[in-house]
């Protein structure tokens, strides 16, 4: 196997393979379409049953003046007032139409940020696969992990984007776009603020921009809501949030991160402990950010910045649930892509692109709740081993393709 952001071993094998994927990249987008297609023509209340209609139904509270959040229980909505308000322009429209219009805006969105974010990966020079098949690849890998998000139109959806077209315009050093599309990807959901403190550590350019996002983010809803009621909800959301930091792993039962996987090995973690957990993890996951962007290169810092929040997302992150690894999974794609196209024999290759696979099989939850933990927990080692000699980690972001790479066609 071969792909676009790299070259096989042996030179000849690199154009045979390059040749045989790019003649047959329509496949793989083609399998996409119909996937992409299909969630749209099964769109409809029970297709997308609670997630999407929670959306709405919160949305319509908030624009009447009307309680969202319930501090009491962990159900019901948990996001920020701000990200209620992508929702309010179709609330005159039926769910089904609304909901049509939602996942082809994010859907399209997402599958833009996959071909924008393979190009920015693809290594400077002759390459023997454009940019084109390559990104077929990466989509036709990704459908497993896709389809729950896809289907009930979640927010895991546009913000995942929001993140990869955030990484990318870091790539080209342009900081305000980037800090635009992180805002974004955090206002849809505001897990992505893992990434926007993460860049606002450790890129001075962005600083200013991301606190400013940030305080936007909070007072955006002030601009279309009485102030009043908003604080009232901003309290209450804050309430929720609280709670959901000190419950016990089998109190949420879709739960699926760190405290899931020690509690199926026998090992429970008291909330107070967790939260420290969670505390010292984002110190360190910040502190690998930092040595592996060390490595200098313009996709060390940016890719290290996406692929550690979606793992802290997914493993550390308060009620992470077994569909949510959605925002990992792209960048240990290209991740595994890239060390296959410079070697076909590298386990290593291998076995991110298998774990990718496994991350999206819909496991029965005795099993899911510790299984996609334990993945992105290995890969999270790995990344620590990586940023104990950055050197490693920009040979395999930024290094040269191997010699022999065929030139693509204009679509590279």
């Amino acid at each position: 196997m071969t792909t676009g952001l790299g070259s096989a071993g042996a030179p000849r094998q690199a154009a045979w393979l390059g040749q045989a994927i790019e003649r047959f990249a329509w496949v793989n987008w083609a399998i996409w379409t119909v996937f992409f297609v299909s969630i749209l023509v099964q769109t409809g209340p029970r297709r997308f049953g609670s997630t999407f209609s929670v959306y709405l139904d919160y949305a319509t509270l908030l624009w009447k003046r009307e309680t969202v959040y319930d501090a009491t229980t962990l159900d019901g909505f948990n996001y920020w007032p701000a990200s209620l308000l992508v929702y309010v322009p179709v609330l005159q429209l039926t769910p089904t139409v609304a909901g049509l219009i939602v996942i082809t805006i994010t859907g399209s969105l997402f599958t833009y940020a996959c071909y924008r974010l393979v190009g920015a990966m693809a290594p400077d020079g002759p390459r023997p696969v454009s940019v084109f098949a390559a990104t077929g690849i990466l989509l036709l890998i990704n459908i497993p992990a896709a389809w729950f998000n896809f289907k009930y139109i979640q927010a895991q959806v546009p913000m995942t984007a929001g993140m990869m077209l955030g990484a990318v315009a870091m790539m080209q050093a342009r900081w305000l776009p980037a800090s635009l599309w992180i805002f974004f990807a955090a206002v849809v959901k505001p897990l992505a603020i893992v990434m926007l403190l993460l860049c606002g550590a450790l890129q001075s350019r962005m600083r200013l921009w991301l606190a400013l996002a940030l305080v936007a983010g909070f007072l955006l809803p002030f601009a279309f809501l009485d102030w009043p009621y908003l604080i009232e909800q901003h309290q209450l959301w804050a309430m929720k949030l609280s709670r959901m930091a000190h419950v016990m792993p089998r109190d949420w039962p879709f739960q699926a991160d760190f405290q899931t996987m020690l509690d199926s090995a026998g090992i429970v973690v008291p909330p107070q402990v967790a939260t420290a957990v969670r505390f010292a993890a984002a110190l360190g996951t910040l502190a690998m950010a930092w040595r592996l962007g060390s490595a200098g290169g313009r996709r060390a810092l940016p890719f290290a910045v996406l692929l550690l929040a979606g793992c802290y997302i997914t493993l550390f992150g308060p009620r992470n649930e077994f569909t949510s690894f959605m925002v990992v999974t792209p960048a240990m794609t290209i991740l595994g892509m890239l060390i296959l196209g410079r070697n076909t024999s590298d386990l290593r290759g291998w076995m991110l692109l298998a774990a990718v696979l496994m991350l999206g099989i819909a496991w029965e939850f005795h099993y899911g709740r510790w299984v996609k933990p334990l993945i992105v927990t290995l890969t999270y080692l790995w990344l620590i081993r990586l940023s104990l000699a950055p050197a490693r980690w920009k040979e395999l972001v930024d290094g040269a393709p191997a010699p022999g790479a065929a030139v693509v066609s204009a679509r590279a």
